[in-house]
């Protein structure tokens, strides 16, 4: 089922109620079909990164929170060097690779980060994966209202191959507004399909 953003389209469009209405869906998933959706995300997203077309070399991965697409196996992907972020505080975030034997700690938000490890640095064939709560098929995406990635990305989309949301079916809307320093997204991957959303 897809949200509705709003069903009379002069009236202005709420974010904080599209993001409370994507979240009761999130929440609302068993965890069997959480796994089952996420597995098939996760298939999804690595034929998409595996076409010749597109060589990626780098990950920026989020680590997921139990109501979100899970990310855990994606961090044992053997083909990538895969980075997690470390956020120090609302507008400053960096990346570090990880490996097998990274060691996590919670951070500023209490969601995990590496304690260690190389800095990303700028370079050719990274893409960047993003949380969302709610998405439209424009690339819109809204998160959690803190803005981490898109302060990030206001510096640091240039040096981005792709940026791929990943969420379930349930969490598309009929639109997000967008605002100017948003960053839309390039795909948004879903258990159902890989949505490429339109150039800016």
């Amino acid at each position: 089922m897809t949200l509705q953003a709003c069903p009379d389209t002069n009236k202005p469009i709420n974010k904080n109620d599209l993001r409370a209405s994507a979240l009761a869906y999130r929440t609302a998933l068993s965890a069997e079909r959480r796994r089952h959706y996420s597995a098939q995300i996760a298939h999804r997203l690595c034929v998409h990164l595996a076409r010749p077309c597109a060589p990626v070399s780098s990950l920026l991965l989020y680590r997921s929170m139990p109501s979100e697409v899970n990310t855990d196996r994606l961090f044992e992907l053997p083909d990538y060097h895969v980075f997690a972020p470390v956020t120090h505080h609302q507008e400053q975030m960096e990346w570090r690779l990880t490996t097998s034997r990274t060691v996590w700690a919670k951070g500023f938000f209490g969601v995990p980060e590496p304690v260690s490890g190389a800095l990303w640095k700028e370079e050719q064939a990274s893409v960047l994966l993003c949380p969302l709560t709610a998405f439209d098929r424009q690339g819109n995406r809204l998160g959690m209202g803190k803005g981490c990635f898109d302060f990030w990305l206001g510096s640091h989309r240039h040096a981005l191959d792709q940026v791929i949301g990943l969420a379930f079916s349930g969490q598309e809307v009929a639109r997000i507004p967008a605002e100017a320093h948003d960053a839309p997204l390039d795909y948004v991957i879903t258990e159902k399909e890989v949505i490429e959303c339109p150039k800016t």
